[in-house]
C-alpha cells in the first residue's frame, strides 16, 4: 500500500474517477471530498479505507505558517470534476446573474495550487472550451490575469426591463457599486425571495392580459392564504426600506390591488399588470447589481436601452484561465487537440465525449509531453454495444423496491470480455432496480421500436406535456441491443427503456452501460441513485487515464485495461 500512489478526488460522487483509478492496483485513493449525502454514502461504502470529507470550501490544505497538513503532505495526485457553468443565456433568465458553482472551479485550482501534486486530473464537460464558460472579471482576478496575458472582453447583459424608475434608479445603483467599500447593503432594498417567487408565479398566470388567469390563481386555496395572510399581517415589514418615494407608492398601490382583487372589488386589469412587473423587474435588478457587489466584479457601465437594463462586464473565457493557471504552476499538459475523448473509444458501452485535463509536474514527467490514453476502438462499428453490457440481465426481472436490490445471477455472455468485466466474478447482482411505471408510460413503451424516442409517438400518446416540440431526442428513447447508448443521464427522468422489455432501464442496466462493475454498489433513495449513476465518471474510461498517467510517471503498468478488453468479443 505505502508503494501506492496516493490519491486526493475532489467532487467524488458516486466514486467513478477513484473506482477506475484504484482499479490499476497503482493508486490509492487516500482522501474524497463529497458534500451530497446520498453519494457519500455509495462512496464510503464502496471506498472504506478513504477518509471522507464534505465541504470543499471550508477545507484547509496548508497551517498557519504555510505547511501541508499531515492528510494532504503526502498526495501523489489530485483527480476530480469541478462543477464549471461560468455564464451562459440559461443564467441570464434566471433571478441571479453568477453561479455559485463558479466557486468550485477555483477551490480545485486551490487544492492543486496549495498541494503541488505530482499530477493530476480534471475531468468535464466538453462545451467549457467554448466561449459560453466564461468568468466575470473581478478585482481578485485583474492582477492575476494580467500576468497570465489573458485579455477579457467586455460583455453587454441584460439584467431586466424596466418602464419605470429609469434616470434616477440607474443613478441609485451606481451610487450602491461605487460606495461598495463603505459597505452600502443592497439587501435592505431587496424582498424576501420566497415572496418574488409568488409574485413571479402570479404574473406568469396573467401574461395573456386575461382577468380570468388572475381569478384561477387566486381561487386555489394555498394562493390565496398565501396573499391574505402577506396581505393582512407583513406587507408593511416586507420591505426593510424603499430606494425612492416613486417605487414605494408604487408598492403601496401594489398591496391596495391585492386586496381589491381578494375581495373582488372592481380593479384595471392592465395598470395592475404593468406595476407587478416593474417591481419584479426592479427586484430583479438590484439583486443582480448586489451579486455584482459581493463577488467583486468590475463593473464598467449600466446602461438602459429601450427600457433594457445592461451591465458591461469585463469577462474571461473559463479553460483558457485553467490551462494558463495550470501551466504557470509548472504542470506539462496534454495538448488542445488532444483533450475531448469519446468513452465509447475506450470500451465503455456509451458516446460520451468529456474533456479531460491532465497534468504532469514538468520535473515529474518522462519525457517531453503528456502521455494521453489510447483508444481501444478507432471506427464506431467497434465499439460495444448496448447488449455487451446488459443483454445478460434481460431474463432477470427486476425489482421496483430500492430495499430488494439482491438477486441472484443467471448467466453471462459466453466469451464477451465486457461482460466478464462488468460481472467482476460476482454471483449476486445489486441494484437490479426499476422505477414503476404508470399506465400513459406503460403504453408509450409498447408504441415504440428499438431507437425511436417521443418524438416518434402518435399524437394521442403526448397529452401530458405542455409543449411537446421542445422534448429531447433522449426522453422515452427505446435503446437498441446493437448501438451503444446515448450519454447516461438519470434515466429515470429520461425514461429510457428497455430495448426489447417494455420497462424502464433499471439502475444496475444504467451502471453497466456507465461501466460500473456488479460488485460497485449504490445507495439512497431511488432516483438519487440513477442521479449518482448518470452524474460519475466511466470508470472503465477512469482507468485508461490512470494508466496514462503512469505512463507519463513512468511507472510500470503490470496489466494494462486494454489486455483485459482485447479485440475479442461476441456480439449476439
Amino acid at each position: 500500500m505505502e508503494d501506492k500512489l496516493q490519491v486526493l478526488d475532489l467532487f467524488a460522487g458516486a466514486g467513478g474517477l477513484s473506482h477506475g483509478f484504484e482499479q490499476t492496483n497503482e493508486f490509492k485513493v487516500k482522501i474524497a471530498v463529497e458534500i451530497n449525502t446520498n453519494a457519500r454514502l455509495t462512496y464510503e461504502r464502496n471506498h472504506p479505507d478513504a477518509k471522507l470529507l464534505k465541504d470543499i470550501t471550508k477545507i484547509d490544505y496548508k497551517n498557519k505558517d504555510g505547511v501541508l497538513l499531515e492528510d494532504f503532505s503526502d498526495i501523489d495526485v489530485i483527480i476530480g470534476g469541478p462543477p464549471c457553468q461560468g455564464f451562459s443565456n440559461a443564467n441570464r433568465q434566471k433571478n441571479t446573474l453568477i453561479s455559485s458553482n463558479n466557486q468550485l472551479v477555483k477551490e480545485y485550482i486551490r487544492a492543486i495550487e496549495e498541494i503541488m501534486p505530482k499530477a493530476f486530473v480534471m475531468e468535464n464537460v466538453k462545451s467549457i472550451v467554448s466561449d459560453k464558460h466564461k468568468f466575470f472579471l473581478s478585482t481578485d482576478y485583474e492582477k492575476e490575469l494580467e500576468d497570465l496575458n489573458i485579455v477579457p472582453t467586455i460583455e453587454k447583459i441584460k439584467i431586466g426591463t424596466l418602464k419605470k424608475y429609469t434616470e434616477e434608479f440607474i443613478a441609485f445603483l451606481w451610487s450602491a457599486y461605487q460606495q461598495e467599500k463603505q459597505e452600502i447593503d443592497l439587501s435592505r432594498y431587496l424582498i424576501d425571495i420566497a415572496v418574488l417567487s409568488k409574485f413571479n408565479s402570479l404574473l406568469r398566470s396573467v401574461k395573456n392580459h386575461s382577468n380570468n388567469e388572475i381569478f384561477d390563481f387566486f381561487n386555489k386555496e394555498t394562493n390565496k392564504k398565501y396573499f391574505e395572510k402577506l396581505l393582512s399581517n407583513n406587507w408593511d415589514k416586507i420591505h426593510k426600506e424603499f430606494w425612492d418615494n416613486s417605487y414605494e407608492q408604487n408598492w403601496n398601490l401594489l398591496g391596495i390591488t391585492l386586496r381589491d382583487i381578494l375581495k373582488n372589488n372592481e380593479y384595471n386589469f392592465h395598470e395592475f399588470t404593468l406595476l407587478l412587473e416593474d417591481i419584479i423587474e426592479a427586484q430583479k435588478v438590484i439583486n443582480k447589481i448586489s451579486e455584482i457587489i459581493y463577488y467583486k466584479i468590475i463593473l464598467d457601465d449600466i446602461k438602459i436601452d429601450n427600457n433594457n437594463v445592461e451591465v458591461h462586464i469585463k469577462s474571461f473565457n473559463v479553460f483558457k484561465y485553467i490551462r494558463a493557471k495550470l501551466s504557470s504552476l509548472g504542470y506539462v499538459l496534454n495538448d488542445e487537440d488532444n483533450q475531448i475523448f469519446n468513452a465509447a473509444s475506450f470500451g465503455v458501452p456509451q458516446e460520451r465525449r468529456r474533456l479531460i485535463l491532465i497534468g504532469v509536474l514538468k520535473d515529474k514527467l518522462v519525457g517531453e509531453s503528456v502521455k494521453i490514453p489510447v483508444p481501444l476502438f478507432d471506427k464506431k462499428e467497434d465499439f460495444y454495444k448496448i447488449h455487451d453490457a446488459i443483454g445478460d440481465l434481460e431474463k432477470l426481472e427486476p425489482t421496483t423496491n430500492v430495499t430488494e436490490d439482491e438477486i441472484s445471477r443467471i448467466s453471462p455472455i459466453t466469451g464477451n470480455r465486457l461482460n466478464q468485466y462488468l460481472i467482476n466474478n460476482s454471483n449476486i447482482v445489486y441494484n437490479h432496480v426499476r422505477t414503476e411505471s404508470r399506465e400513459m408510460a406503460q403504453k408509450r413503451f409498447k408504441a415504440l421500436t428499438s431507437g425511436q424516442n417521443f418524438h416518434d409517438l402518435d399524437e394521442s400518446l403526448k397529452s401530458t406535456y405542455s409543449d411537446h416540440s421542445r422534448t429531447q431526442n433522449t426522453i422515452y428513447k427505446r435503446l437498441d441491443y446493437n448501438q451503444p447508448s446515448d450519454t447516461v443521464v438519470n434515466v429515470r427522468k429520461s425514461m429510457w427503456i428497455h430495448p426489447k422489455l417494455n420497462r424502464a432501464i433499471s439502475i444496475r442496466e444504467a451502471a453497466r452501460l456507465q461501466s460500473f462493475p456488479d460488485t460497485y454498489q449504490f445507495y439512497g433513495t431511488k432516483d438519487s441513485q440513477y442521479q449518482q449513476v448518470g452524474n460519475a465518471v466511466p470508470p472503465l474510461m477512469a482507468r485508461f487515464v490512470a494508466e496514462s498517467i503512469l505512463e507519463s510517471l513512468g511507472i510500470d503498468i503490470k496489466e494494462k485495461i486494454k489486455d483485459i478488453l482485447q479485440l475479442q468479443k461476441v456480439f449476439q
